[in-house]
């Protein structure tokens, strides 16, 4: 590598993304969710008002692995295009079958990362990649059926961004986890944006409204008693079961 190149060291947000199940699918099917990937991300990135062109942005077919320029707002990735994203998911899933949804799995992560000869170096990369590859963030994805996308967030990020609160996403919307795997041990945050409405706890029926002769019958059951001193009542109102028969 040259030494001009060597000098543009830097420090990156890193934005790595995938597509659920993509293996499973044919290659017509592969060709359809490409396209349909390239054009949530770039919807996102429109409405969240950043500059996706200026992304510097590695290719993986079913995702990618991008580099944000250091002038492009952090806050506005994590915050603004996360929720453009999975409103971009919701239209673009609106009617589909269960299994034809495109559902995505997000991660970010700050720190040294730049192009090289063949893709990008510095621990960056790699740590965005353990957490999008990790088994936490694959089984948020995988047992929340009311979910197109789940993200995480490496504890760096997490720790300047959401804690400080220069978001409007709150602490409790995230989980902690611990990812190991592949020579990286490190903590995450894991955050799974549930579809509007879901979670919702059901109404509680009312209890139906008893038949006449059934009203008769827990009638008969009961009788009203009051205690009596004199011509003064000592007691309140209330219930004595009957016995059966009377």
């Amino acid at each position: 590598m040259s030494e001009d190149l060597r000098r543009g060291v830097r420090r990156h947000l890193c934005v790595a993304v995938d597509a659920k199940d993509y293996s499973r699918l044919d290659a017509a099917e592969q060709e359809d969710l490409q396209a349909a990937l390239v054009l949530v991300l770039r919807r996102a990135a429109e409405r969240a008002g950043l500059e996706r062109l200026a992304w510097s942005r590695q290719e993986q077919g079913d995702g990618e692995l991008a580099l944000v320029p250091p002038d492009q707002d952090e806050k506005l990735v994590v915050d603004d295009f996360v929720r453009e994203l999975d409103a971009a998911l919701d239209r673009h899933n609106h009617g589909r079958r269960a299994q034809a949804r495109l559902r995505l799995r997000l991660a970010f992560h700050h720190g040294i990362a730049y192009p090289a000869d063949n893709g990008y170096a510095g621990p960056a990369p790699v740590v965005v990649s353990r957490l999008l590859a990790s088994d936490d963030l694959h089984e948020a994805l995988e047992q929340a059926d009311d979910a197109d996308l789940v993200v995480a967030l490496s504890d760096g990020v997490y720790q300047d961004l959401i804690l400080n609160r220069l978001t409007s996403l709150r602490p409790e919307a995230f989980r902690s986890c611990l990812i190991e795997g592949k020579k990286y041990r490190g903590p995450a945050w894991i955050r799974v944006l549930h579809r509007a409405g879901a979670g919702a706890q059901p109404a509680v029926p009312r209890p139906a409204e008893p038949e006449p002769a059934q009203r008769e019958s827990a009638a008969a059951r009961y009788q009203v008693t009051n205690n009596f001193h004199g011509d003064a009542q000592i007691g309140v109102a209330g219930f004595k079961i009957a016995q059966r028969g009377t």
